[in-house]
């Protein structure tokens, strides 16, 4: 099972973060658009990834809603037909809400670095250590922790769920209650 250790935290200089990203990764980083549609299931999260220019992807993962580095299970199969799937996941279902994000992908040995706008929330940084056969958790953690310090990511700023837990606490808090 394809596995890795991610991090998620929101970042207040968000060019700066950007600068670092590229200073470690020496690269200019890829632009990837990103619309994940969510669905309700009863354990761990399922999305429907459509981007631009490649086939789209249905993910399926596995992850604890705690801050700071943490075990995820993921399992995805691409598709050439998004817009059917979208329509069969969404009768079948139902949506849980829609993330829209520019994401900046920086590659850092073999770790993913993200750089996320994220409509309706600002901006974030992930990081997803892309774990080798027989690599220990501990292993995934340390170099995520590494790399948070380079980075320059404090605790302070770790968040625990998905960008979808967090626009949806956004949109309840945003409703008024008579």
């Amino acid at each position: 099972m394809p596995s890795n250790v991610e991090i998620k935290a929101k970042v207040k200089d968000f060019e700066t973060f950007k600068r670092k990203a590229n200073e470690i990764s020496d690269s200019e980083g890829e632009i990837i658009e990103q619309k994940d549609i969510f669905y309700n299931v009863p354990q761990g999260r399922l999305k429907l990834r459509l981007l631009h220019n490649q086939p789209s992807q249905l993910i399926f993962y596995q992850r604890d809603d705690k801050s700071g580095p943490k075990m995820s299970e993921f399992y995805t199969a691409p598709t050439n037909e998004p817009d059917k799937l979208a329509d069969v996941l969404s009768r079948a279902m139902g949506e849980k809400g829609v993330v829209k994000k520019k994401r900046l992908l920086y590659l850092v040995g073999q770790t993913r670095v993200h750089c996320d706008e994220v409509e309706g929330l600002g901006c974030f940084m992930e990081l997803e250590v892309v774990m080798k056969e027989n690599q220990s958790t501990f292993e995934g953690e340390q170099i995520a922790r590494d790399l948070m310090s380079k980075l320059g990511v404090e605790e302070a700023d770790l968040v625990k769920g998905a960008y979808i837990d967090l626009l949806s606490t956004k949109t309840t808090q945003n409703k008024s209650v008579w």
